[in-house]
C-alpha cells in the first residue's frame, strides 16, 4: 500500500506515515498469527481465546484471506469444553493439550461465536456449521465427544442464557471481563456482578449470528437472535445507566440493592467513568445519536490522555498486597498496561467508535497516536520509540504504584514521561490493520460484495491510495466532501456503480457493492477508483 496525500493539507505527512506503519502492523500482526506457541508471546506460550478471535481474525478479514479463518475457527472450536465454554487460553500442540487454565473469564465464551458470525458473513460459508468437530478431551480427539459445529454454538448459547444475573438477561461477571486487572476478590461478585462491557459483547455477538443467518437466508433464525439482542438492549438502558452516565459494573446484592461501580455515584473504588462499555455501546449502535454525542464528551473531558484513551478516569488506589475487591488492581505491582489505565487496546476499539460516529478528525487523530513513527510530534511526553512496531501501551513512568496514583494530573499536563509498553504484542496490531483498512480506507471486502466506508478528514481531499484488492490493482481517489464520511457516488474507470445503503444509527451509512458490480469495469491496468463522500 502507498498513501499519497494532497500537497498543502496540515495532516499529509501523518497521511503517509499511516501508509508506511501499515506493513509493519501486518508482520506484527503475522508473528502472533503464525507462531504457535507465541500468539502473545514469541518465546513461549499458548492462544489466547479472545485475543486469537480478535487479532488474526481482523488482520485476515482486512486482508480478504479467508481461507485461514476457517482453520482458525476449527482449531478455536476443538478446545471447547463439554459444557460449551473455552478457557482462558490452550496450547497449540496436542502434546501440550492438558496445559490449559479450568476456568475463564465471563467474557470468553462470546469471542468464538463472534468470530464466526463475522467470517460466515464475509464468505457465506455456511458448510462449516456442518463440520464435526470434537470438544475437548483431556486423553485427545479420539476419546472426545464430536458434534457439528452448530451443536457447538448451541451448547455455548446455552450457557449464555444461564449465566446471566437472577432475574435478569444482563450477563453475569463469572472471574473477570476484559479488563484483566478487574479479577474480583469476592465470590459472591462473580454471581452478583455484572460488567456493562460484557453486556455490549454478548449484544454484539447476537447482532453479528443474526445478520450472518441473514445472509443464509435463514430469516427465522436471524429474528431468534434479534430477540434476545432486543431484550438485552431494553435492560442495558434501562439497569446500567444511571444518571444518564453508563457504570462500568453494577453489584446486585441480595435484597435487591444495588451498587454502581466506576461511575459518579461509585463510592468503593473512587472510580468515576470507564471508557469500555462507552465505546463497544458506541460500536454497536446501543446507544442514540444524542446519547452517543454525551459519551463522547464525558470520554473527551474525564478519559482522554495526551496518548489516547484511558480506561478509568484515574488510576486504581494501591492497596500494598491486600485485596478488598479486585485482584491485580490492588496489588500489581507494575504500572503499566490496564494497571497503568492506557492500554492500547481499549484506545483501538475508541478509534472504531469515532469511525462508527463519524468523527473524521478524532477518528484520524485517535488512529494516528497508535502509529509510533514520528510519535513525538503528536505526543511530546513520549519517549523515543522503535518505529516500526505495534506498543501495547503507552505506560506513564511513576516512579511507583503510590505516586502514580497520588501525580496522575501530571500525565496530561505533559510532566511525566510516556514510554511505549510490550512491542510486538497482543492482538492489537491485527485491530490497527482492520482499522486503518475498512474504517480508515473504508474497503471491507467479502466474498459477495465489497463494503465501501471511508472515514477521512475534509483536510485530506484528494488522499491517493495505490493497493491490491481482491488480485487487482487499484488507485483510490477520496473526494472527502464537507464532512469526510458517507458515500454518495463511486466511480470505476469512469463507470458509475450501483451500490445498496448499509445502516448506522449516528450518520449516513457506507455501501454495498456487489461483486458482480464492482468487478465487471475492472481492466489488466491500474484501474482508478473514485468515491465521494458526503
Amino acid at each position: 500500500m502507498a498513501i499519497t496525500a494532497p500537497e498543502g493539507s496540515p495532516l499529509a505527512a501523518a497521511a503517509e506515515r499511516t501508509g508506511e506503519i501499515f506493513p509493519w502492523f501486518i508482520h506484527n500482526a503475522l508473528v502472533h498469527y503464525l507462531s504457535p506457541r507465541g500468539l502473545e508471546q514469541y518465546s513461549g506460550g499458548g492462544w489466547g481465546t479472545r485475543d486469537v478471535c480478535q487479532g488474526p481474525v481482523e488482520l485476515l478479514l482486512a486482508l480478504g484471506r479467508f481461507e485461514p479463518i476457517r482453520d482458525l475457527l476449527c482449531r478455536v472450536f476443538r478446545q471447547q469444553n463439554i459444557d460449551g465454554d473455552w478457557p482462558q487460553w490452550f496450547m497449540f500442540f496436542d502434546r501440550e493439550r492438558n496445559i490449559r487454565p479450568g476456568d475463564s473469564h465471563g467474557d470468553i465464551v462470546y469471542w468464538p461465536l463472534l468470530a464466526l458470525a463475522q467470517y460466515l458473513s464475509a464468505t457465506g460459508d455456511f458448510s462449516l456449521l456442518d463440520e464435526p468437530l470434537p470438544f475437548f478431551h483431556p486423553d485427545g480427539g479420539a476419546a472426545a465427544e464430536s458434534s457439528s459445529v452448530w451443536q457447538h454454538v448451541q451448547c455455548a448459547l446455552e450457557l449464555i442464557q444461564h449465566r446471566v444475573i437472577e432475574g435478569t438477561s444482563l450477563a453475569a461477571y463469572g472471574h473477570g471481563d476484559w479488563n484483566d486487572s478487574l479479577q474480583p476478590v469476592k465470590p459472591d461478585m462473580r454471581e452478583r456482578l455484572c460488567s456493562s462491557w460484557t453486556v455490549t459483547l454478548n449484544y454484539q455477538t447476537y447482532i453479528a449470528m443474526a445478520a450472518a443467518f441473514r445472509h443464509l437466508g435463514n430469516a427465522d433464525r436471524a429474528k431468534e437472535f434479534e430477540s434476545m439482542a432486543a431484550t438485552i438492549l431494553e435492560e442495558f438502558q434501562r439497569v446500567l445507566i444511571v444518571d444518564e452516565v453508563l457504570a462500568g459494573l453494577a453489584y446486585f446484592h441480595e435484597g435487591g440493592k444495588t451498587d454502581y461501580l466506576l461511575h459518579p455515584r461509585d463510592g468503593t473504588t473512587g472510580l468515576s467513568y470507564s471508557l469500555l462499555p462507552m465505546i463497544h455501546a458506541i460500536i454497536n449502535d446501543m446507544f442514540s445519536p444524542q446519547q452517543a454525542a454525551a459519551y463522547l464528551g464525558i470520554i473527551r473531558e474525564h478519559l482522554l490522555g495526551p496518548d489516547g484513551g484511558r480506561l478509568f478516569d484515574h488510576p486504581m488506589a494501591y492497596h500494598g498486597g491486600l485485596q478488598y475487591n479486585f485482584q491485580r488492581a490492588e496489588s500489581a505491582s507494575y504500572f503499566g498496561r490496564e494497571i497503568g489505565i492506557m492500554y492500547m487496546h481499549a484506545h483501538l476499539r475508541y478509534c472504531e467508535a469515532l469511525a462508527r460516529f463519524g468523527d473524521a478528525e478524532g477518528f484520524f487523530r485517535a488512529l494516528c497516536q497508535i502509529n509510533p513513527i514520528a510519535i513525538r510530534e503528536l505526543v511530546p511526553s513520549a519517549t523515543p520509540r522503535q518505529a516500526n512496531c505495534y506498543y501495547s501501551s503507552s505506560d506513564a513512568a511513576f516512579a511507583d504504584r503510590y505516586v502514580a496514583f497520588t501525580d496522575y494530573d501530571k500525565v496530561n499536563c505533559g510532566e511525566v514521561a510516556l514510554e511505549g509498553g510490550w512491542r510486538v504484542y497482543s492482538s492489537g496490531a491485527g485491530i490497527s490493520t482492520r482499522l486503518i483498512m475498512q474504517c480508515f480506507l473504508g474497503l471491507r471486502l467479502e466474498k459477495s460484495a465489497l463494503i465501501v466506508d471511508p472515514v477521512i478528514p475534509p483536510e485530506l481531499d484528494g488522499l491517493r491510495v495505490r493497493l491490491n484488492l481482491a488480485g487487482h490493482l487499484l488507485e483510490v481517489v477520496y473526494r472527502t466532501g464537507k464532512t469526510g464520511r458517507g458515500p454518495v457516488s463511486i466511480d470505476l474507470n469512469g463507470t458509475p456503480l450501483e451500490f445498496v445503503r448499509e445502516t448506522n444509527a449516528y450518520r449516513l451509512a457506507g455501501v454495498r457493492i456487489p461483486a458482480d458490480v464492482w468487478t465487471e469495469p475492472l481492466t489488466d491496468q491500474p484501474n482508478r477508483l473514485t468515491i465521494s463522500l458526503e
